[in-house]
């Protein structure tokens, strides 16, 4: 039985069935009894004949048929005879509301990991435990106990929401149905023992009446089922939006790794989901206010603005907020602008944002005239309208109905910003989403662009993470950097020397001035020890510094493996490059402000490998310094493109050493103005130990 399937049973067992509708084990009977569920329903209570009118059982053996689908709720020191009895009868799937198991710590993760192990020997799937438990409105099959259900009817849609938390899935269902949205699933997750949220989404994408999906999780588990969601929804026309709660370490990264430590968690679980086209929101709201723009509108082309209304006040707040969430606010070309001159009085300038006035009370074609004008001239990928204020004199209707032919006929979409229940009314009846303020309106119409712009970057198959190695151990400067330039990447021209001899040898070789850097694989940044020198002209500057660093490294009880000299290379910036392995994503790729800052300014983005020269571009341009890297008072523009190559580059070659390669800290790469490549001036390694690379 797939998961959808199992969303979908023919016949359910309930343990701890009760008669009493208010109670966990008696709500999904109630549920199921009075919204439609055409299945059977087994009640089992060794103490009662019958539950709810139902017969009641006295265990799972004395069923007369193997039900689909087992809600069990019971004491948690029960459930895993429970779930014994589950695989015995042959049961394909089991909702386990009973808590007292991994939230508790060790002990329970134990017990946890015991009823994963009882279940998989019988192909039984868990949701839970610690779930509300799930429910599939369309069939009446609701194995959940929300209170929310009571409170707001179901009704079936094209929407499935998805929520480790159970509170959180009876938010979103509540805010849902209260908007006039109908609901198809709703899977809470819980512990996540067996089913995570990343499968569950995978599972109802498959529906092909679901047109959205609404995730909420605060650890993304098995990332790939997520990936191959999203994959599928890109194909049907599906959205996830997904709500991402929770700030925790990566477990992978190693100690010396700037890239580890910047790598929270919550920064790969962003960057994951920005490659697979699923916009992230801020919280339960605004997955709930956002829904209707990504059911009722056309998807979006790109990012241009063109924002409407009858005030001055809504045209700026409009254009701040467009500005702010990085859509472009245009004006207009000379054929756009006489049709405009035409749609709107002699005394109105035609510029963006269009502020129609009061001319709108005396002329209301006005408003109709102007997206007329806006038809097929191709100066808008999205449109804003903004009624702050409506009363006597305003057909909102006919404005509403006007909107909504507009969205459908030109497939540009449309949001529309207003402060009155009664105006708001007059456009949702029409099927056009509305918002409570100028900035909440833009914020939709800016996701709308996001996800089309992510579609034009679709993402490679994820890699399956590898197994993280116990221990890494941490390479030389030198043997970093040659691993480095066997990869493809490019590496300041440098020499090692062991001995004085050497060191003059060296010196000779290479084009001064040179760096110099001490050598040791204890030490994995060597600028807070002294035993970095620049500008060396001579080569008695370079032994001089032998002789010192050697000195230091001994005063630090450091292995001494010598005396790095380096080209030393001119640049406009220090950017940091680096990439780690991380226990659930994978391979995470970094780019960022490098040098000793790295840490402190955090201006650094992700992307998790593999990924192509387009997403890496992206990445870069997210960047707060990227603005410096334009053309500027005569300086040439920084070529972008080698940048992103090194990215791609690297995270490829990460995905080649699988278990031998660990992490990657390449800060600084010097990058200069025109078309001087970037070279990679210090790095550290670090491979599993005992491996090879």
């Amino acid at each position: 039985m797939s998961l959808l399937q199992a969303l979908s049973p023919r016949a359910v067992a309930v343990l701890g069935a009760s008669d009493n509708p208010i109670k966990a084990g008696g709500r999904p009977i109630d549920y199921m009894r009075r919204h439609g569920y055409a299945g059977r329903i087994f009640p089992i209570n060794p103490n009662r004949s019958k539950v709810q009118g139902l017969p009641a059982y006295k265990g799972l053996q004395a069923l007369p048929e193997a039900p689909d689908a087992v809600i069990i709720s019971l004491a948690g020191e029960d459930v895993a005879a429970a779930i014994d009895d589950c695989v015995a009868v042959g049961a394909k799937a089991a909702v386990i509301y009973s808590s007292g198991f991994a939230e508790l710590g060790d002990a329970g993760r134990a017990r946890q990991a015991d009823l994963v192990a009882r279940a998989r020997r019988g192909g039984l799937r868990l949701f839970g435990p610690n779930c509300q438990g799930v429910a599939n409105f369309s069939s009446g099959a609701i194995l959940n106990f929300s209170t929310m259900i009571n409170e707001s009817p179901p009704g079936d849609g094209p929407v499935a929401i998805v929520s480790q938390s159970g509170a959180g899935a009876a938010i979103l269902y509540g805010g849902l149905r209260r908007a006039g949205i109908g609901v198809r699933y709703m899977v809470s997750t819980g512990n996540e023992a067996d089913v995570c949220a990343a499968e569950a989404v995978r599972a109802v994408v498959e529906d092909e009446n679901i047109r959205l999906v609404v995730l909420y999780v605060e650890t993304l588990r098995q990332s790939v089922y997520l990936a191959d969601a999203a994959r599928l929804a890109r194909e049907r026309g599906i959205t996830i939006l997904a709500v991402k709660a929770g700030r925790t370490s990566a477990g992978q990264a190693t100690a010396s790794s700037h890239t580890g430590a910047l790598a929270a968690e919550d920064a790969l679980a962003d960057a994951f989901l920005r490659q697979h086209g699923i916009p992230r929101l801020a919280d339960f709201r605004e997955l709930i206010d956002y829904a209707p723009l990504f059911l009722s509108q056309p998807a979006a082309r790109g990012a241009r603005v063109v924002s409407i209304s009858n005030s001055g006040a809504t045209c700026v707040l409009a254009a701040d907020a467009a500005e702010e969430f990085g859509l472009a606010v245009e004006q207009f070309d000379a054929a756009t602008l006489t049709g405009l001159k035409q749609a709107l009085p002699s005394y109105v300038t035609a510029r963006n944002p269009i502020d129609m006035t009061t001319a709108l009370l005396g002329k209301p074609e006005t408003f109709g005239d102007t997206l007329h004008a806006l038809f097929g001239s191709g100066a808008a990928d999205l449109v804003h309208v903004g009624f702050p204020i409506g009363g006597e004199g305003y057909d909102f209707a006919d404005f509403a109905a006007q909107a909504s032919r507009f969205a459908q006929d030109s497939g540009i979409p449309i949001a529309v910003s207003v402060n009155q229940d009664w105006v708001a009314q007059a456009f949702q009846a029409q099927g056009v989403p509305t918002f409570w303020s100028e900035r909440a309106a833009m914020r939709g119409l800016a996701l709308l662009a996001e996800k089309a712009a992510q579609a034009g970057m679709a993402a490679q198959p994820p890699a399956v993470p590898a197994p993280g190695a116990a221990a890494a151990a941490t390479l030389d400067e030198p043997s970093s950097l040659a691993r480095l330039q066997a990869a493809g990447l490019p590496v300041m021209h440098h020499a090692v020397a062991t001995s004085e001899e050497q060191v003059r040898s060296a010196f000779g070789t290479l084009r001064a001035p040179l760096v110099a850097k001490g050598v040791s694989a204890d030490l994995a940044h060597k600028s807070e020890h002294g035993l970095v020198r620049l500008n060396l002209r001579e080569a008695q500057q370079a032994v001089q510094a032998f002789h010192d660093f050697a000195a230091t490294l001994r005063n630090l009880g450091a292995q001494d493996g010598g005396l790095l000299l380096g080209a030393q290379h001119k640049a406009d910036f220090e950017l940091a490059l680096g990439a780690h392995v991380d226990a659930e994503f994978g391979v995470a790729v970094m780019i960022g402000q490098g040098g000793v800052l790295v840490e402190v300014l955090k201006d650094v983005q992700f992307l998790v490998a593999p990924f192509g020269r387009t997403q890496a571009l992206a990445a870069i341009r997210r960047l707060a310094i990227a603005p410096a890297f334009a053309a500027v008072r005569g300086m040439p523009a920084v070529e972008l493109e080698p940048l992103a190559d090194m990215m791609v580059r690297l995270g490829d070659w990460m995905l080649a050493q699988t278990g031998q390669v660990q992490s990657v800290d390449a800060n600084p790469v010097l990058v200069a103005r025109g078309a001087q490549a970037p070279v990679i001036v210090d790095a550290v390694v670090a491979v599993a130990q005992g491996g090879s690379v």
